[in-house]
């Protein structure tokens, strides 16, 4: 869910200073079978941009279906 993405992604806050690829901050367990790593991925995905419309996260996104990046606020 939402709510679980956010949790996950505020477990990373003081080790998000520097980019990181959102896709790095997916459950390892979740790497077990592709349906898990989707779900992972767009939980995370959802979390990322509740936390950037509060102005905690930012976002970025070099190309079209490019990796996205996110990194805590400064």
């Amino acid at each position: 869910t939402t709510e679980e993405g956010i949790k996950r992604i505020k477990t990373f806050f003081g080790k998000l200073s520097d980019w990181k690829n959102l896709k790095e901050l997916i459950p390892k367990e979740f790497n077990k079978s592709k349906a898990l790593k989707k779900s992972g991925l767009a939980s995370v995905f959802a979390g990322s941009l509740e936390l950037s419309k509060e102005n905690k996260i930012e976002l970025k996104q070099h190309t079209l279906f490019d990796n996205i990046f996110i990194r805590q606020k400064q």
